[in-house]
């Protein structure tokens, strides 16, 4: 196998890993606080955020630590990100979302969605939220050099504070994969279809925001969206052509 066709499995494998782990933690602490286990404020919030939170740290050289199908298009959407890899990432997410559900449902019964809104407010919801935290990571991608090892504890706070805020009134969750995933498995496909939606306007709203404000890409937002391992990469081979005769 090619050092190229590898690098490619570690990706995917990288955001398959990262969304089961998150899904199943997640779906976890929910099950937790309707059992009264957990508060409602771990389980919406902050449980989410620090799985986020190790994740990034953990798997973002590898694959840039997407863990979401609008971050992924919106990346790619900004230039930043190769088109070519957008359908195995969504793919290898949806994957991981899937076994993270799996590995719930075979255990105990998955929590109950709760909707204190109408459909249509749990979709300005979603938009909100994933407009909210995609603004964000696309400004920490695009201002690396000034925020540094800082981005994975912005972006995990930002998450929190959107499913904080609006998880108490909706089964929010900013992310199509999980939610498709979960609705699969529960056959609520169709009553889920503001939590499927509502993300795709908001990723939709926040990268044409973001090049408003911001204007186009810069090469440190193409290095973030790849990873350190692709960097890592070029580098390897620009030193191997280079001692060539």
């Amino acid at each position: 196998m090619s050092e190229s066709h590898l690098a490619t499995l570690r990706r995917w494998l990288a955001e398959a890993l990262g969304l089961a782990v998150f899904v199943t933690f997640s779906l976890s602490a929910a099950v937790l606080a309707q059992l009264g286990v957990l508060p409602a404020l771990a389980a919406d919030a902050l449980v989410p955020g620090l799985v986020i939170l190790a994740l990034v740290y953990g798997l973002s050289d590898l694959s840039g630590a997407y863990f979401n199908p609008v971050v992924t298009l919106a990346f790619a959407v900004r230039g930043s990100f190769p088109w070519a890899r957008v359908p195995g990432y969504l793919i290898a997410q949806f994957l991981g979302a899937c076994g993270g559900v799996w590995l719930v449902a075979a255990c105990v019964p998955l929590p109950k969605a709760h909707e204190l809104v109408r459909p249509w407010g749990a979709f300005e919801l979603e938009t909100i939220c994933t407009a909210l935290l995609l603004l964000v990571i696309l400004a920490t991608a695009k201002r690396k050099a000034e925020v540094g090892s800082q981005a994975g504890l912005v972006i995990a706070g930002t998450l929190g504070l959107c499913l904080f805020t609006a998880g108490s009134i909706s089964t929010i969750g900013v992310n199509p994969s999980r939610t498709l995933a979960a609705a699969l498995f529960s056959g609520t496909v169709l009553a889920a279809w503001p939590h499927l939606l509502g993300p795709f306007a908001g990723g939709a709203l926040a990268t044409g925001l973001t090049y408003l404000l911001r204007g186009p890409l810069n090469p440190q937002e193409a290095e973030t969206a790849n990873g350190k391992a692709e960097e890592e990469n070029r580098q390897k081979k620009g030193r191997s052509s280079s001692v060539k005769f």
